[in-house]
């Protein structure tokens, strides 16, 4: 989705997935962050090799980072981040809705 969809709708996804799949929230945020942060991490990486780093060395003029693969990582970081929020919303949003189970005598 990210090659043609707006930035945040690998967020949106994030959200989506950990709606329909059951789970706890530390699941949730783990899945979200790796999805999404190594998602990133790729798309980054073949930018980087598509423009033959040009747009990654003006990026590093402008931030102080000093290696292209350092700037790579940096943004995983962010999407990952980026992707356990997604993720975690939409979990919790889940949780909502679930009944919670009463305690009986018997179980």
């Amino acid at each position: 989705m990210g090659l043609i969809a707006p930035w945040w709708s690998a967020i949106t996804a994030a959200a989506l997935v950990a709606f329909f799949l059951p789970g706890n929230n530390f699941n949730a945020i783990l899945s979200g962050f790796m999805g999404v942060g190594l998602i990133w991490m790729v798309l980054a990486w073949k930018i980087d090799v598509e423009t033959k780093s040009i747009m990654s060395n003006k990026m590093i003029e402008l931030f102080p980072v000093d290696d292209v693969n350092m700037l790579i990582i940096i943004t995983a970081i962010i999407g990952g981040l980026a992707g356990a929020l997604g993720a975690f919303s939409g979990n919790s949003f889940r949780q909502i809705f679930i009944r919670k189970k009463e305690k009986s005598f018997y179980n």
